[in-house]
């Protein structure tokens, strides 16, 4: 007898049974201690914030130059109000205003200058020491302290230069 779809015999439960293959039990991930990061992937991180911090400093580093270019440039306002503040710390000093301008206008395009060259030097060695996978995040850092400290050069001897400030020293000095 051929067999119809009427006559089929129904296929038998344990039959069923035997074919359904078992679900594979996972294991959850969240109880699994993280895989330790290998040498190579810790350097690469630390080298990524490093990049980051490095980058951030020179914006910052961008940022001053470009912040202070006015000042430097003119500087009758801030070494008036310098004179101001030493009048206020020592009466003794009685100066008047700045009156040197011509010299401290020249003095505050070397400062920029200075500035901008230190700048251009911070960027290219950390641009070097991050291609040769090195830490760089110092250099903005020894940079600034350079910039600031050519800075300040400039301006002392912006100070020194006028004559105001060189009789208020020699009277204080009598």
């Amino acid at each position: 007898m051929a067999e119809s779809p009427e006559n089929t015999p129904a296929p038998v439960k344990e039959e069923k049974a035997s074919q359904v293959t078992p679900p594979v039990k996972k294991q959850d991930d969240s109880k699994q201690a993280p895989t330790p990061l290998t040498p190579e992937q810790k350097k690469e991180r630390s080298l990524a914030l490093d990049r980051m911090i490095t980058w951030g400093l020179i914006f910052v580093a961008v940022y001053s130059v470009f912040s202070g270019l006015g000042d430097y440039i003119n500087p009758r306002a801030v070494m008036n109000q310098l004179f101001d503040e030493l009048n206020t710390l020592n009466p003794a000093f009685k100066l008047d205003t700045f009156t040197n301008v011509a010299f401290a206008v020249k003095m505050g395009w070397v400062a920029v200058t200075m500035q901008a060259v230190v700048l251009a030097m911070v960027v290219w060695i950390s641009r070097q020491r991050m291609k040769a996978k090195k830490f760089s995040w110092w250099i903005p850092v020894v940079g600034a302290l350079i910039s600031n400290a050519l800075s300040t050069a400039c301006i002392f001897v912006i100070l020194f230069a006028d004559p105001s400030f060189q009789e208020s020293i020699t009277a204080l000095m009598k």
